[in-house]
């Protein structure tokens, strides 16, 4: 773990791990998917939503669904690499 510490609430490395799944997705799912995501790592989403602040990451209805939106994608990669879970896009791998 990093030890300067991001800015915004911290959501812990589960919502963190919850956060990578989501960004990694394009910062849309639905909501059905998210709430599963996050019965997986052990929190509920609509709890985690209104934790972190509805200008971070929010709940919306498209087209007749429910979906969450991560609107701060700065805020969660600095949390991701508090957290040591930020992943590198495949081009930047380096060949050893």
């Amino acid at each position: 773990m990093n030890t300067s510490v991001p800015k915004g609430p911290d959501p812990k490395e589960k919502g963190a791990v919850f956060l990578g799944w989501l960004k990694k997705r394009g910062g849309l799912r639905s909501a059905a998917d998210c709430r599963r995501k996050c019965t997986e790592n052990g929190f509920e989403a609509k709890w985690f939503i209104k934790e972190m602040g509805e200008e971070r990451i929010a709940l919306y209805f498209s087209r007749g669904n429910k979906v969450i939106v991560l609107k701060d994608m700065v805020w969660a990669d600095q949390w991701m690499m508090h957290y040591n879970l930020e992943v590198p896009h495949h081009r930047h791998w380096i060949d050893l």
